[in-house]
């Protein structure tokens, strides 16, 4: 059986196309405060994303009342192209730990809205649902 060399038609390209002046992306589209656009949320209120040299950093806030919750800071676990060939950054993936539950966010910049779509894992025996949900984040 032969391995597989790739798992999109869209994964194919001539390595002599690849022609960059190293290999990091471009990370201008992703640092920003980004705020949701349901103002009613119950769910992540606002995100701030930092550039820290080839590293993004995330901080996620969740909705509370009066003051939003802040989830803390933590680095993007990876950063991504909206394809093989592409410089630029478009989307990160984050990981939050907390003691009940994991939080595995998704993002992707989009017609310069950040798209979250966040994973929630519950492990402290409360017999929660773990769920998804997608919210949509302007830059304020």
């Amino acid at each position: 059986m032969e391995s597989v060399k790739c798992v999109k038609a869209e994964d194919q390209v001539e390595i002599s196309d690849m022609t960059w002046n190293g290999n990091a992306l471009r990370l201008e589209s992703l640092p920003g405060i980004w705020l949701n656009t349901d103002s009613g949320t119950r769910g992540i209120a606002k995100v701030v994303t930092v550039v820290n040299g080839s590293e993004l950093t995330v901080r996620a806030f969740g909705a509370g009342n009066p003051d939003l919750i802040d989830w803390g800071e933590v680095e993007a676990d990876y950063i991504y192209a909206n394809s093989l060939s592409s410089r630029e950054a478009a989307g990160f993936t984050a990981r939050y730990r907390f003691d009940f539950a994991e939080v595995h966010l998704q993002a992707n910049w989009n017609q310069g809205l950040l798209v979250l779509a966040s994973f929630t894992s519950f492990k402290d025996g409360s017999n929660r649902s773990n769920y998804f949900s997608r919210d949509f984040f302007h830059r304020n």
